[in-house]
């Protein structure tokens, strides 16, 4: 497993695992809600992540 997996990788596996989600049979509606949030949160996370990505890593280094 590797420790060097691009925030734009993340970004569309979590994606990826939210449409499949949706329409995942045997969940209840609720449930998949529920899951899909949680997903949603975390790509949002990751999104802001992103975009703040050189600002964080210089603040690292300055400390």
């Amino acid at each position: 497993m590797s420790d060097n997996i691009p925030l734009r990788q993340q970004i569309s596996a979590i994606n990826l695992e939210i449409l499949q989600r949706k329409i995942k049979p045997g969940m209840s509606r609720s449930q998949a809600e529920y899951h899909v949030s949680r997903l949603e949160a975390a790509a949002a996370t990751l999104e802001w992540l992103q975009a703040n990505e050189v600002r964080i890593k210089g603040a690292s280094s300055n400390g």
